[in-house]
């Protein structure tokens, strides 16, 4: 190999180094707040990769290419190197602001949750010392302590289970899944349309919280799955959260006798009148769905259809109540 030979490969090289360098500063860094100075970089580098490839399609084109400049090569070589190298070392650095983001809405998020039973408590107190000043029968009294003590009860529950929701669904979803994922073998993905908060009352958000963390549970316990994922988007008549993994799938039927937490998810579909889906292959993964209908109020006692669905080689429905 001569030396215009080598020279002409490192351009080549130059020149797909820069595209490369272009594709990651699209990727990773135009989705940080202060996106036009990263629009700017990346502009100057598309022009930059515009310039080598024509640099490398114009010349050698001709049938007798002029030499190429050896100093000229080597330094564009080293600083298509240098802008690559820097770009993914920042890759971390977005990484954390973003996170830093994560937590401190996260921090909002809990204040606003203890803001709300702060207020809620203080409340329940003040109906009971008022009722004791104007002397109310004791049996009305024992029933606002009651009510207080399953306030009180239903806190300390979804505190211990990790599910706490302020004002932002998405917040607690995410927080909810980052935390049981530090018991998985395998990553899972997290993916939430933010309009979905808007149509979901707090009862709602809750009890879809709890059945999330179910289904992740047994995702992480039984699937031996590679990888997993948490959506909740909107559609035309729903709010739709899934639960998936590629692991190994299960029978439904078999699942639904054994337990596995699956009754307490109906369950508390049932109270927001929703429906659970199950859909699963053995060797091909689990999906679980769980679909609130929009401008629907949660219905405590509803016994219709909220069915669980199998996809094993024909489609089973497995009826609930």
């Amino acid at each position: 190999m001569n030396g215009e030979t080598l020279l002409f490969w490192m351009l080549l090289a130059t020149c797909l180094t820069h595209w490369l360098t272009v594709v990651l500063l699209l990727r990773r860094v135009r989705s940080t707040e202060n996106t036009l100075v990263w629009n700017l970089l990346s502009v100057a580098v598309g022009l930059l990769a515009i310039q080598k490839t024509y640099g490398i399609t114009i010349p050698y084109l001709e049938l007798n290419p002029p030499p190429v400049n050896f100093v000229s090569t080597w330094l564009g070589f080293v600083v298509a190197g240098l802008l690559l190298a820097g770009i993914m070392r920042l890759g971390p650095f977005l990484y954390l602001l973003e996170r830093n983001k994560e937590l401190l809405a996260v921090i909002e998020e809990r204040n606003v949750i203890i803001l709300h039973f702060y207020e809620r408590i203080a409340r329940a107190l003040q109906k009971i010392q008022m009722a004791m000043e104007v002397g109310r029968p004791t049996n009305c009294i024992i029933d606002q302590v009651a009510e207080m003590s399953e306030m009180l009860k239903g806190f300390l529950e979804n505190l211990k289970a990790g599910v706490l929701l302020g004002n932002k669904f998405e917040v607690a979803l995410k927080t909810l899944v980052e935390d049981l994922s530090q018991e998985a073998s395998f990553p899972i993905l997290v993916n939430v349309d933010p309009s979905c908060e808007d149509q979901l009352s707090r009862e709602q958000g809750a009890q879809l919280l709890h059945i999330v963390r179910e289904a992740v549970l047994n995702s992480i316990q039984y699937s031996h799955a590679k990888k997993g994922q948490v959506s909740a988007k909107m559609t035309a008549t729903d709010t739709v959260v899934e639960v998936s993994d590629n692991g190994k799938g299960f029978e439904v039927d078999l699942v639904r006798a054994q337990g596995h937490g699956l009754g307490n998810m109906v369950n508390r579909a049932k109270k927001i009148g929703a429906r659970l889906k199950i859909h699963s292959q053995p060797s091909k993964g689990t999906s679980v769905f769980i679909e609130v209908p929009l401008n629907e109020a949660p219905a405590e006692n509803r016994h219709s259809a909220s069915p669980v669905d199998s996809s094993s080689n024909a489609t089973q429905r497995v009826p609930v109540g």
